[in-house]
């Protein structure tokens, strides 16, 4: 089995080399394209990890990307990177299944903390999203930032108070928010006190 990598997606070779020098830091295996098609040419269905992806890229974006390794069947967690202006972006790439989005400028403890959460659901890709799977298994496929926003909005906080509170805006909270009621079967965040009690 070959060791899990979190593979870097991004035009910007200063990000690049920032979060490969994050990864390396805490001993992660990381590879970095600068182009989507760079890391198409690539792939291959045994890797095992993450993607970290930008969503703005030239020839190809990064939604355009999570498209094609849809059509290819991967099942690799993808989590991407986007600017306060993308927000519209982000929610069409969670619609898409995209594992998590980090708003710039982003710290690195969140970015880690996201690739280990990908990388153990990358583990249990199969059990996570079936109709019958528990609620602790719902819980465990929540990425950190939604079990943080979850955890805030159980205790009755508003969308504009949760982003105060981990500095985000409230457009972002209401994506986590949609994308936590998606993967938890619920409704209504009414519903979220009975669950974590």
């Amino acid at each position: 089995m070959s060791k899990k990598t979190v593979y870097i997606v991004d035009d910007d070779h200063t990000t690049l080399d920032l979060i490969k020098t994050l990864t390396d830091s805490v001993g992660l295996n990381s590879r970095t394209f600068s182009s989507a098609l760079d890391f198409i040419d690539f792939y291959d269905a045994s890797h095992e990890g993450c993607i970290v992806l930008d969503i703005n890229m030239p020839e190809m974006s990064g939604l355009e990307l999570q498209k094609k390794m849809n059509k290819l069947g991967c099942t690799l967690p993808i989590i991407f990177i986007t600017g306060y202006g993308n927000v519209a972006s982000a929610v069409e790439a969670m619609k898409a299944g995209a594992f998590d989005f980090l708003e710039k400028p982003y710290d690195g403890d969140s970015l880690l903390k996201s690739i280990y959460a990908a990388f153990n659901r990358d583990k249990s890709a199969a059990a996570i999203g079936t109709a019958d799977v528990s609620m602790t298994e719902k819980l465990q496929s929540l990425t950190p930032r939604e079990d943080e926003v979850m955890k805030m909005l159980a205790e009755s906080m508003s969308n504009k108070e949760v982003a105060r509170r981990l500095d985000i805006s409230p457009r972002t909270v209401e994506v986590h928010r949609q994308h936590i009621m998606k993967k938890l079967h619920i409704k209504s965040v009414s519903e979220l006190p009975r669950i974590k009690n």
